[in-house]
């Protein structure tokens, strides 16, 4: 039912196509399974319970899922189209400019001021945060927030949008033996569910959310990188490390920013924000602050370039 113009990303699961067809009109983003998994009954069941999951969902900065059904065998599930980069390909573009390259653009985002781009993240993340409250409030937890499943639109006012609730669980309806199962992306993944421990999934995705928000702010990790270490030692090595400090790592980072990173990161999940929605008040309170240490008047936000046009110079706030 659907026709595959341009392919937008590959990862182990499957691949997401840009597509016309179905009952909407204009482009849908469709996320294809991986021929080889849908054999699987396990990640077969996986995939129809993100897409049921993905129905259920309502709201700014989630990506509803329309349709989902299997067709000459594939399965697929169809979403809105949204013309976006991932956080992740704004870190690295920001990261290449700040080591001196020049990458090509991917998002306007990427090519601010630090002042700018501190604030400009901040709000954005705050309404990243926002997203994964609305998902915990349908008694869903995430369990994978990273900068790869964050996709922010290439035009002011940069919506973004939480996506890929794969290794999603219903809240309701875990186990004990579920909810410490250790899936997800270790360097985002919250130190009791790293060691396996019964984790409350709302403070879990709670921390995650800091962990990507402390990268998308400075541009490095909590934690220094590891290398050469087994997978079955890196897990405790990591929920065991002493995390950096966010001016550690990028000493201009306003300090009302760092504050709010240092509680959505702390090792006991009941010093953390209690919930998402707390996170993301947190983020938006500590933005006037951090725009009077940064010595920015109050002015509206900058004017923003289509990022695929030539770059005349880096954009300011003053």
């Amino acid at each position: 039912p659907y026709r595959l113009i341009a392919r937008l990303g590959r990862g182990a699961q499957g691949e997401v196509w840009k597509a016309v067809g179905g009952a909407r009109r204009g482009f849908l983003a469709l996320k294809v399974l991986n021929p080889g998994l849908s054999i699987n009954p396990r990640r077969l069941a996986q995939f129809r319970r993100e897409a049921e999951r993905g129905a259920r969902l309502a709201g700014p900065s989630l990506l509803r899922v329309a349709d989902a059904g299997e067709a000459d065998g594939c399965f697929y599930m169809a979403m809105p189209y949204v013309e976006a980069a991932t956080l992740f390909d704004v870190i690295h573009e920001r990261r290449m400019r700040r080591d001196g390259h020049d990458p090509e653009p991917v998002h306007p985002l990427a090519d601010l001021d630090d002042p700018a781009y501190y604030l400009e993240m901040a709000r954005v993340m705050a309404g990243v945060a926002r997203a994964l409250h609305r998902v915990h409030a349908h008694r869903v937890a995430h369990r994978d927030v990273k900068p790869g499943n964050i996709l922010l639109e290439r035009r002011a006012p940069f919506g973004a949008f939480l996506c890929d609730l794969g290794l999603g669980r219903d809240l309701d309806h875990a186990t004990a033996d579920q909810m410490r199962d250790g899936a997800g992306t270790p360097m985002y993944m919250a130190p009791e569910r790293l060691l396996k421990a019964p984790a409350d999934e709302v403070l879990a995705d709670v921390y995650s959310m800091g962990a990507t928000t402390f990268e998308a702010l400075t541009l490095g990790r909590r934690l220094d990188p590891v290398r050469n270490v087994p997978l079955p030692a890196l897990a405790p090595l990591l929920a065991n490390a002493r995390p950096r400090a966010p001016r550690a790592v990028d000493p201009n980072l306003p300090a009302g920013l760092e504050a709010v990173l240092l509680r959505a990161l702390a090792h006991s999940p009941r010093d953390r924000y209690r919930s998402a929605g707390e996170l993301a008040v947190a983020l938006e309170a500590a933005i006037p602050q951090a725009r009077r240490e940064l010595g920015l008047s109050d002015i509206p936000r900058p004017h923003f370039l289509d990022p695929r046009r030539p770059r005349a110079g880096r954009r300011e706030v003053r």
